[in-house]
C-alpha cells in the first residue's frame, strides 16, 4: 500500500489532447508538488506547488496543460521527502487516429465483493477508463463480503467522503487509477437509490434531513474524489459534458440522472409515463447534447450515460402485479414490467434522443450500465422499428448481477423473457466484469470480460464480442459467441412469441415459483 500521506495513492482524470487533471489525497501535508515526464524517459515537461486543503478533504486536483497529443506520461507528487507512487496517464488524439480503445466501468459496492474487475481493467490494453455510474453505493454497506463504512446509510458530507475515501484504498481500484486516466459520470447510488432532481425513492427528510443537503454534500465529494471538468465551477450539479477523440469520435457524457429528470414514473406525484411533458435530460442538457450527437465532424458520437436506453419492458397479463420477486426496480405501467428508472420510464424523451441520432445518420454508439447485466442492443429504434444506434451495457463490478437477485427458477424464466426483448441480440445476466470497446473509422467493436470477484487471483474470461460496422446504422455481427442463447434460435423463439401473442402464462408461472420458493425457504 502506498506510504503515508498518499495512502490513496494518484489519478488523473478527464484528459484533452494537450491537458489531464492530476490528483493525490494527502492528509497532514500542506503543501505538496508535483512533476509529470514523458513515461519512456526524459525531462520534466512540467512541474509546480499546490495547496492541500483540509477543506476539500485533503484532496487536490492539479490541471496540466500543455501536453502532446496521444502521448504516455509518467508523474508523481512530492511532499517533503516522501514521494507518492508514480501513475501513468495518457492524453487523448488531436488527429490522424486509427484506433482508440475505452474500458466501461460500473457499479462498484465495496460490500459486495472485491475490485477484481477493477484489476482486470487495469490490466488491459486501453487509453482510457469510463466510468457509467454507482462508484460507490449508498446503501448501509453490510454486504456479504465486506463491510462498508460507515456503517449506515450515507447521507452527510462526511459519510460520503468515508465511503469514496473505503473505496479508494483498495488495491485493486488504487491500481486502476494508476495505470490509466478516468472520466466519469454518476448514477444514482452515487447519491441515493432511484434518485431525480427534487428526491429520491428512499430519501426521508425526516429521518435523512433537507433532499438538496444531501444532493450538494454527495455531489462535492463526488467532484472531489473524481474531479471533472465542470463547464461551470460554481454549478457542482452541471456534470454534462464532451471530449474529442481526435478526427475519429467524440465522447458525450450525459447526466441521466440528476440536472434534468422528473420523478420516476410509479411514483403518485408522477405525470402520465409517457406525458410528453416529463423530461429526463432537462431542456439545456438536451440541447446541448442533440447538438453534440447530430455534429459529423467526427464519425463516431460515443453517448454515455448512466442507464440503459433500449427497452427493458416485459408484456404482463392485464391487472398482474410482479411482487418482490421481480426484478429490481420493475413495475407495471400500461400492460408493461418496465424499470421505471431507465430510458423505459420516460418514453418521450427517449423518442427525442431517437430523433437527434437519426438526424445523424450513421455512427451513433450508446454506453451505458446500471442494470447489473451485459447486453448489446440493435436500437433504439425509429418508429418504423429501423435501428439508429446500437447500445452496449457494461455489467456490474461487485454489485449483486440481476439474475443471482432472483431464486434458480426465476433466474431461468427471466432469461427466457429477456430473448424476446426484440432489440436485444445478446446479454449475460450472472457474472460481473467489464466491457472493452474497439473504435476505429469502419467499425465499432465490444468485448464483454467476465471476472470471479470472489476469487481475488481470478482469470479473465472473454464472454462475447460483437462488431458494428459504421456503414449499417443500427446493426451488430457477432464476433465470438457468448453464453447466452444463439441469435437464430433467439429469432425463432420471438417469431413463435410474436405468434403466440406475448408471454401468456407469464404471471402464473412467476406465482407458481414464488410459491414453491416460498415453501423451500421453509
Amino acid at each position: 500500500m502506498p506510504e503515508a500521506p498518499f495512502t490513496h495513492g494518484v489519478a488523473s482524470f478527464d484528459p484533452t489532447a494537450d491537458a489531464v487533471l492530476l490528483w493525490t489525497r494527502a492528509v497532514g501535508a500542506g503543501r505538496l508538488r508535483w512533476r509529470i515526464a514523458p513515461a519512456a524517459g526524459g525531462p520534466l515537461v512540467a512541474e509546480g506547488e499546490v495547496d492541500v486543503r483540509p477543506e476539500d478533504d485533503h484532496c487536490v486536483a492539479v490541471t496540466v496543460e500543455g501536453l502532446d497529443p496521444a502521448s504516455d506520461y509518467s508523474y508523481w507528487f512530492e511532499a517533503g521527502p516522501t514521494r507518492s507512487p508514480t501513475g501513468r496517464t495518457r492524453t487523448l488524439p488531436a488527429a490522424g487516429l486509427d484506433r482508440f480503445r475505452m474500458a466501461v466501468v460500473c457499479c462498484g459496492d465495496y460490500s459486495r465483493g472485491h475490485f477484481t474487475a477493477y484489476r482486470a481493467a487495469a490490466d488491459a490494453d486501453v487509453d482510457l477508463v469510463l466510468h457509467v455510474g454507482d462508484y460507490i453505493y449508498e446503501t448501509r454497506g453490510k454486504g456479504t463480503v465486506r463491510e462498508a463504512l460507515p456503517d449506515h446509510e450515507i447521507v452527510a458530507l462526511d459519510d460520503y467522503r468515508t465511503r469514496y475515501a473505503q473505496a479508494r484504498g483498495d488495491a485493486d481500484l488504487l491500481y486502476l487509477h494508476q495505470r490509466h486516466p478516468v472520466m466519469s459520470i454518476w448514477d444514482d447510488h452515487d447519491i441515493a437509490d432511484n434518485a431525480w432532481r427534487h428526491g429520491a425513492k428512499h430519501h426521508d427528510p425526516n429521518e435523512h434531513g433537507p433532499w438538496e443537503d444531501r444532493l450538494l454534500a454527495a455531489a462535492r465529494a463526488h467532484q472531489e474524489w473524481l474531479p471533472g471538468r465542470l463547464t461551470d465551477p460554481d454549478d457542482p450539479l452541471r456534470v454534462y459534458r464532451s471530449f474529442t477523440i481526435g478526427d475519429l469520435a467524440e465522447v458525450v457524457l450525459m447526466d441521466t440522472r440528476i440536472v434534468g429528470r422528473d420523478v420516476q414514473a410509479d411514483d403518485e406525484a408522477s405525470l402520465p409515463f409517457d406525458d410528453p411533458g416529463r423530461s429526463l435530460l432537462g431542456d439545456e442538457q438536451r440541447a446541448w447534447a442533440f447538438d453534440r450527437i447530430r455534429d459529423t465532424t467526427r464519425l463516431w458520437s460515443l453517448l454515455a450515460n448512466g442507464v440503459v436506453v433500449n427497452r427493458m419492458e416485459l408484456p404482463v397479463e392485464r391487472g398482474a402485479k410482479l411482487g418482490e420477486l421481480a426484478p429490481s426496480g420493475y413495475a407495471v405501467i400500461g400492460g408493461q414490467a418496465m424499470c421505471t428508472d431507465e430510458w423505459d420510464g420516460y418514453p418521450a424523451e427517449r423518442q427525442r434522443l431517437v430523433d437527434a441520432i437519426a438526424d445523424r445518420g450513421p455512427g451513433a454508439v450508446i454506453l451505458s450500465g446500471d442494470v447489473h447485466s451485459a447486453w448489446a442492443f440493435e436500437g433504439p429504434c425509429d418508429g418504423d422499428g429501423h435501428p439508429v444506434a446500437v447500445e452496449f451495457v457494461a455489467p456490474c463490478i461487485t454489485a449483486t448481477p440481476m439474475a443471482r437477485q432472483l431464486p434458480p427458477g426465476w433466474r431461468k424464466l427471466l432469461g427466457r423473457v429477456a430473448e424476446r426483448l426484440p432489440e436485444a441480440r445478446w446479454f449475460e445476466l450472472e457474472h460481473h466484469g467489464f466491457l472493452r470497446l474497439t473504435l476505429d473509422a469502419a467499425e465499432a467493436r465490444a468485448e464483454w470480460y467476465a471476472v470471479d470477484t470472489e476469487d481475488p487471483e481470478a482469470r479473465t474470461v472473454l464472454a462475447s464480442a460483437w462488431r458494428h460496422p459504421r456503414e449499417r446504422p443500427g446493426r451488430l455481427e457477432e464476433v465470438t459467441t457468448g453464453t447466452a442463447t444463439p441469435p437464430a434460435q433467439r429469432a425463432r423463439r420471438r417469431r413463435r412469441a410474436a405468434v403466440a401473442g406475448g408471454l401468456a402464462g407469464f404471471v402464473a408461472a412467476l406465482a407458481a415459483l414464488r410459491r414453491r420458493w416460498r415453501r423451500q425457504q421453509g
